[in-house]
């Protein structure tokens, strides 16, 4: 790999949900950072996490990962419990990523906003999780800090924006300083290669609106048009998730479904 790889705007443990919507340039709009912005800010879903957004870029670029939340106990020590995870997962053989709660249905939202959450890798079971929190495989038979943890399967975006670039580390620092994509994604990882900078990004699913208003703020930083920018999954290996083919989620006030989230003391 060439280049120097960035995380711009990591993901830790307190994660406040963020009201960040966006619509695409309308026609005439300037590509200028003031309609960037607004696009990026402009209101379509009051709250997020109620409903999920129109996605089409889907396939291998859709993803379902099995996550952790954990409900800490009042005063505990955030870094330290994560901390542990990170050790226990490592007697697992398992990498944990932090993960914004938006990731979570609207049903399980509207109940609680863990502090901590994780994502195991792709390809990790409800199992593999369960083993991961299970207190038997811990010295002292309990986590330091957690009153229990919610397990649960979830749909994740994986995405790679890619535009090619005679200077991709200069780019990158441009559009890190600009900060919309911050805004827009909250966390991704940014790589410079010869002739070309990827900004890849696993989090939340993005709406169609979200993913063209990322394209235009990339393509302004280049000097560009939108059209340079190209959108594909992070890898081309594994299963992706059509989402025309999948059921819509519970709504907030609706129960949800056995097996769909699991609760460990």
């Amino acid at each position: 790999m060439n280049g120097v790889v960035r995380t711009a705007t990591v993901v830790l443990l307190a994660f406040a949900l963020s009201g960040c919507t966006a619509v695409a340039p309308g026609p005439g709009q300037t590509g200028g950072a003031a309609g960037v912005t607004a696009a990026l800010s402009a209101e379509a879903v009051s709250d997020v996490g109620n409903a999920r957004p129109a996605v089409s870029y889907d396939g291998l670029m859709v993803r379902r990962r099995v996550v952790v939340a954990i409900h800490p106990n009042d005063g505990a020590d955030l870094v330290a419990l994560r901390r542990e995870l990170n050790r226990a997962a490592a007697r697992e053989h398992l990498f944990l990523a932090d993960v914004s709660p938006d990731v979570l249905d609207a049903v399980v939202l509207e109940h609680l906003v863990p502090e901590v959450i994780v994502a195991l890798p792709d390809g990790a079971t409800l199992s593999d999780a369960g083993r991961l929190i299970d207190p038997a495989g811990y010295p002292g038979g309990a986590f330091p800090g957690a009153s229990h943890f919610h397990v649960d399967s979830v749909l994740v975006h994986e995405l790679r924006f890619s535009i090619r670039s005679k200077d991709p580390a200069g780019l990158a620092d441009a559009i890190d300083r600009e900060g919309i994509l911050s805004d827009a994604l909250g966390n991704y990882e940014s790589t410079a290669r010869t002739g070309r900078l990827d900004l890849e990004y696993t989090g939340p699913l993005l709406g169609d609106a979200l993913v063209e208003s990322v394209r235009a703020a990339i393509a302004r930083a280049a000097h560009a048009h939108p059209g340079a920018v190209t959108v594909g999954p992070r890898s081309e290996s594994g299963t992706g998730v059509d989402m025309a083919a999948e059921p819509a989620p519970a709504a907030p006030g609706e129960d949800v479904p056995a097996g769909d989230g699991h609760e460990h003391g």
